[in-house]
């Protein structure tokens, strides 16, 4: 299945990244035609703008990112967020899932501090291996979903990519463009011989499919390179957490 990503660049700002557009809105109710102001809660799971997917799930499809920000700032740090503008720098969601669910769940309201910045990585909604499938898929395509909303409006999107076990990389990896940019991270692997073996597993078989220009790893290098072969062509740029340096490190 190919997608044909549709997007369009403001005529009047050309120097903006082109804006990934909805192929689908859905949304309406029987009565919505005769509502004077949208309930709250009224599109749960934002059938509003549907997007091109090029896989069996539906997950939309991102188009290849290019662009490696020189840090990154969390979707928490309000203040990091409003002094990073023109600093080249990328909103990141590597935080527990509360801090960030209004980017999914008021997609609108989510925009502003991404807007401030002009990049983000998508959110990193939690795969644990003990989650039912059903709820890992549907994790991927809030992470997918809410990527292609930022590219609609405006902004630039590195996709961020996690998974759990080997069965779940058919669709962990689907939605990214080969030879994109990407962003991992190595958070929670560096005391948990469990987590770090299935990163490693995860990553090996990321590269091979993805073959990511350059991978963008939140983490300390020691947990970055997990002695996996990059391949030729790839590059590896990390960034520290949060926690490095910190006695409590994870």
């Amino acid at each position: 299945m190919t997608a044909n990503l549709t997007s369009i660049t403001p005529p009047d700002r050309p120097t903006e990244p082109a804006r990934l557009l909805p192929t689908l809105q859905l949304g309406a109710t029987r009565s919505s035609h005769r509502w004077t102001e949208q309930p709250g809660n009224w599109d749960r799971l934002n059938t509003r703008a549907l997007f091109d997917s090029d896989n069996q799930w539906g997950i939309p499809a991102l188009p290849p990112a290019r662009f490696e920000p020189a840090r990154l700032v969390a979707y928490n740090d309000r203040r990091a967020c409003t002094t990073a503008t023109g600093t080249g720098a990328a909103v990141h969601f590597f935080l527990d899932d509360y801090r960030f669910e209004t980017v999914w769940s008021k997609p609108e309201r989510g925009l502003s501090r991404c807007r401030t910045v002009g990049t983000a990585l998508t959110p990193d909604f939690s795969l644990w291996s003990n989650m039912p499938r059903a709820m890992q898929l549907w994790q991927v395509y809030r992470s997918r979903w809410c990527g292609a909303w930022l590219l609609h409006h405006g902004i630039t999107v590195i996709p961020t990519v996690s998974w759990s076990t080997p069965e779940t990389y058919d669709f962990t990896f689907a939605g990214i463009a080969t030879g994109s940019v990407v962003a991992v991270s190595t958070v929670g692997t560096r005391r948990d011989p469990d987590a770090r073996q299935l990163f490693a597993a995860g990553f090996t078989e990321m590269l091979t499919r993805l073959r990511p220009s350059t991978v963008l790893c939140y983490g300390t290098l020691s947990t970055c390179s997990v002695g996996v072969d990059v391949p030729v062509g790839t590059t590896i740029r990390c960034y520290p957490s949060r926690w490095d340096g910190r006695a409590g490190d994870r």
